[in-house]
Order: C-alpha cells, then structure tokens, then sequence
C-alpha cells in the first residue's frame, strides 16, 4: 500500500462519505483495524452509515438506524424508550462490543448497552464491523463491533424540529465552525417527549401509558498545530426518563438516567509513523421508582470507567504495515440495588489491561493478509489471549475471495459475577469465516459463510441458583448483501439464514430468527427524495413461547423547499402490522412524523 495513499486515508478519516449517496465515491474505514483504510481493502464484512444515511432514514433513534443493518436482529421491550437490545449474526446482546469515537462504553455492569438511550442527533457515523475482532479491541467483540463517531471537522449549522405519533416532539440543534487557522469548534443540543402507549398491556392495566424524554449536549474543541500534532477534547451528557411496566406489581414505574462523559485524544503524524494518545472518563447514574417516591433514595446503578490507550502504526513498505497498542480500563460500581451488595463482587473497581498486535502484508498484489493478536490481563479473571487471521485473494478482476479464522470472548459482568459462586471464566468462541466480494453487471454484492462455536457462556443454573460457565452453542450462518441501481432507484438488499441453537439441546437461542431479509430503497427527482425500508424476520423462540413472522414496511419523502430548508415525512409500520420482538410487548401501531430541517 503506499504511503501518501495511506496518510490521505488517515486524513479522510476525519470527512465522513457517503456510500449511500455516492456508490463510486471510496469510503474509508476505521474500526476495523484501528486505523483508517479503504473499504476496498478491509477483509471483514463492513457497514457504514453516515449523517446523510441516518437523515434519510429519518431515524429518531439509534435503534431505528441498527435495525436496517444487515445481520442486526433488534428486541425491544415496547416503544421509544423501552429496553432495547440488539443480535448480531445470532450472538447474545453483551457479545457485540459498542465503541463511542472508539472508546468503550461503560457496560461493566451487564456487559450489554441499552441503545435506545443513546442520542441519534449527535452522531456522524456509525461504523459495524460484523465477525470477532476481539484480537484488537478484547472482551465482547464476539458477534461483531459498533462504533458511533460523532466527531467531524466540518462547518455545519442546523436546527430541526420533529412532530408525530403519540404526542412526539423533538427539536435538536448543531454548530461547527472554524476557530482561527488551527481550531474548530463544535456543540449541539436535542430535545425529546413522546407520550407513549401500554408497552405491556394486561387486564388491570389497560389505561396505562408508558412515556419517554430525553435530553442531551455536547460540546467539542480540535486543534491542528501544524501537519504532525493535533488533539482534541469532547463532552458528552444526556438525561432520560421513561415509563415502563414493573411486572411484580403490574404498575408504572419510572426510571430516570444520566451519563456523562470527557474524552481527548493527542494524534501524531509524520512520514512512516503515526501515534494516538486517548483518554476517557465516563459516569452513569439510573433511578428506578414509582412515582411519589424519592428518585434519591431508588438507585438502580452507579458505575464509573476510565479508559486510556496508546496505538501506533508503522508502515514499513508500500506492503507491509504494523500495529499494535496498549489498553488501560478501570470499572467502578459504586452502588445500587441492581446488586444488593456490591461486597459480592470479589474485586471492585476492577482493572483490565490489554496489549495487541497487528499487521497487514501483500506478498503477492493479489493477495492480502492481516493477522492479529491479544492478551487482556483482567485483575478478576486473570490472562486472557486472542488471536485471528484473514486472507484475501483477488481470483479475477472485480472478485475477491476472503477468510478468516480468530477467537473472541466475553468478560463476566459485575452482575454475573454478583450472583454467582465469584469463580466465572469468559465465554470464549471460536469463528470461522469464508466470503466472496465481487462487481456484476453494476452490482456489487458479497456473499459471506460463517460458523461461529461459542463455550463457556454464563448462563444461569436453575438447580444451584447461580450464574455458571454452562452455556454452549454454535451458530451457523450465511448472508447476502447487495447494492445496486435499476435506473435511478438505488438499492440495498440483505438476505440472512442462519441456524442459531443451544448445542446441549438444540433448542433455537430465544429471539433470533433463522431468515431475515432487509431492503431500502431511494429514489431522487430533483427536490424531491422518496424512499422505504422494508424487513421480514421469521418466527422465533421467546422465553415463554413463540414469536410469529412479521413483514415490516417503513415509507420516507423529503422535500428541498429552499437552499436551507427541507420538509420531510415519515410512515412507520405503513400496514398498521401487530408484532412482537420480546414477548408480551407489542410493537407500536402506524405512526406518522413530520419534520422541518433548516440549515444556514
């Protein structure tokens, strides 16, 4: 690879493309090995979605973004707000590792993130690398990687406002501008209510409604000195509130959650080498009560996390590059009835440090290869190592054949830990992966095998009442993902089958459907921007019985009033279907939004 393509892929890092918009356009990527490349040359299965992507989508959450992923299966106990958890390639809800600019979010407790709480207005880009790649970011990365980019050195202003459904408001705003010839800033604020409906419908509750309202802000400053040295800081906090159903008592309960959060990154560039100092601290806070009680006195959570890490990246040849780094994490609980006694957690902050190594070699012009590896040394369950390796190899022009073999895990949680005899190993897997990439008659699809062998998994024990490394299950699968024009209709189409099951019993993974298929669809006439998302999920196993198959249909229109301002409009659930993704609470019914976006 040469060095001025790869300092010009660094560089574009920063500018986010659009694959949506401009299919030809090359796209850059940066979590798949930690460093920014060109989509042509990441030998995982990729999806990038940028501000463009979310804003066609008319997305209003970071779930209704994830669930026209391909191979993302969305559970949702109810509607905006309500608990949400996501299966990538079949693999559990804590098995899919969630990066914010490439920082872990602070999962210490469960080991999994509840997307629904995470602001859609601040993000940039999402990137999802599907497959492990535990070997460059450690524990969780089995099922696959999120990572939520909501940096940007571009000049932007806008402010939106949302109105629909169920008494649905949102007003969000954003500035970016440059500061002098070396600085930018940035900021922007959102706001959000929604009525809600009775996510949990029963007998004695029926005039329950479940609402949801969010806020959040963030501020962010960067600093270019000159080409080698830049840095950058930024602030991130948001306050939610939701209604749910506590099913003990069969009332409403509220539940009220803050996060706060303070990263910088130091970046160094020059010639062969490059470097990145990072640091972050992040806080969370949630309250869990009926209402008339205290909030102060109903501490669901309080968990801490400092993170901090080095990587560097050295490009010895045109064709061979090297990576590695080095990974600090300290996880704090401090309180809260989640775990009645946080002395139940043998250790407490709890330290994690991780060192990997990477490189990526062309012996040849046709082939590619990328090898990796990783030892995380975690104060509760002491070494842990990882590796993998991939392969790709050009077999004619415009076909590439891929694979892949590593290994992953998954850390036991404060709360697995807490309920257990305090003796939890990781869940460890073992993946495999063949793929073929190839350019036909305009349509550039991907065809991908995989089988994924996960042991060791926590899992409760009804006969001794504690979390144990009993769990076993493998998952087998294969996907299709495409993109094409017919005219000026774009196109993107997925089609997944997999047979994801306990290997004890053979019994389907609860939630996770064996075919799954997804389109989009766009279509631009000078103003005008019509489009529809459309998703079928097959029938699937619940912890108290079956979900059926649902046929989902979703349908967007937008308008280019003027130069600054766009009206657009959205239908959710256009036939009005009844479906469940999580047992006992149904989806919600049709849904209508409007919103009026002026940019200056």
């Amino acid at each position: 690879m040469n060095k001025q393509i790869v300092a010009s892929l660094v560089a574009a890092s920063f500018f986010p493309v659009s694959t949506w918009a401009e299919p030809n356009t090359e796209t850059v990527v940066v979590t798949a090995s930690r460093f920014a490349q060109s989509d042509a040359s990441v030998l995982q299965s990729a999806t990038i979605l940028t501000r463009q992507d979310i804003a066609r989508l008319q997305a209003r959450s970071l779930v209704d973004v994830l669930r026209t992923v391909p191979s993302i299966e969305i559970a949702q106990s109810g509607g905006r707000g309500q608990l949400a958890s996501i299966f990538m390639r079949g693999t559990e809800s804590d098995h899919s590792l969630v990066l914010i600019d490439g920082v872990r979010m602070a999962s210490s407790i469960t080991g999994s993130v509840d997307f629904n709480q995470i602001p859609v207005n601040s993000i940039e880009r999402i990137e999802v690398i599907r497959g492990a790649r535990a070997t460059l970011y450690g524990s969780s990365a089995i099922g696959g990687v999120i990572n939520i980019i909501t940096k940007s050195n571009k000049e932007r202003a806008i402010v939106s406002a949302t109105m629909g459904s169920l008494d649905h408001h949102a007003v969000s705003g954003a500035w970016a501008t440059k500061l002098g010839d070396k600085g930018h800033f940035s900021g922007m604020a959102g706001y959000e209510s929604n009525d809600g409906y009775n996510v949990h419908p029963t007998t004695s509750n029926l005039g329950d409604q479940h609402g949801f309202t969010g806020r959040n802000a963030q501020l962010g400053y960067s600093h270019r000195w000159n080409a080698s040295w830049s840095a950058d800081i930024t602030g991130r906090w948001y306050q939610n509130e939701y209604d749910y159903n506590d099913n003990e008592s069969n009332q409403i309960k509220h539940s009220w959650l803050e996060s706060q959060a303070l990263a910088g990154n130091l970046n160094y560039r020059s010639g062969v080498w490059s470097a990145t100092l990072s640091g972050e601290f992040s806080q969370r806070d949630k309250y869990d009560y009926f209402p008339g009680s205290a909030r102060k006195e109903n501490k669901n959570s309080d968990v801490e996390q400092v993170s901090t890490s080095l990587g560097l990246q050295y490009q010895a040849t045109e064709d061979w590059l090297l990576g590695g780094g080095v990974d600090y994490r300290h996880d704090t609980f401090n309180e809260g009835s989640l775990i009645t006694n946080p002395d139940d957690i043998a250790i407490n902050p709890r330290d994690n440090l991780g060192t990997y190594l990477l490189t990526q070699f062309s012996p040849v012009e046709a082939l590619s290869i990328e090898a990796s590896a990783r030892s995380d040394d975690n104060q509760q369950y002491g070494q842990h190592t990882t590796w993998q390796a991939s392969a790709g190899l050009a077999i004619a022009e415009g076909y590439q054949l891929i694979a892949s073999y590593g290994t992953a895990f998954k850390a036991p949680s404060f709360v697995d830990i807490a309920y257990s005899d305090g003796n939890l190993d990781p869940d460890e897997s073992v993946n495999t992966e063949l793929a073929l990439h190839g350019l036909t008659t305009g349509i550039d699809w991907s065809l991908t095998g995989y089988i994924n062998h996960i042991d060791n998994m926590i899992d409760w024990d009804d006969e001794a009442k504690k979390n144990r490394n009993i769990g076993e299950v493998t998952i087998k699968g294969i996907e299709l993902i495409a993109n094409f024009d017919v005219a000026s209709l774009h196109n993107q189409l997925s089609l997944e089958y997999k047979d994801p099951k306990k290997d004890k019993t053979g019994e389907q993974l609860e939630r996770r459907a064996k075919r799954v298929a997804k389109w989009q669809a766009s279509y631009q006439w000078e103003r005008i921007l019509l489009g529809t998302q459309w998703q079928y999920q097959s029938e699937r196993t619940d912890l108290n019985g079956r979900l059926g198959s649902y046929s989902l249909w979703a349908a967007t229109a937008s308008y280019q009033a003027t130069d600054n301002l766009t009206v657009k409009g959205k239908v959710d659930n256009v036939f009005d279907k009844d479906y469940e993704t999580a047992g006992g609470y149904p989806a919600a019914e049709r849904a209508y939004f409007m919103t009026l976006d002026y940019q200056y």
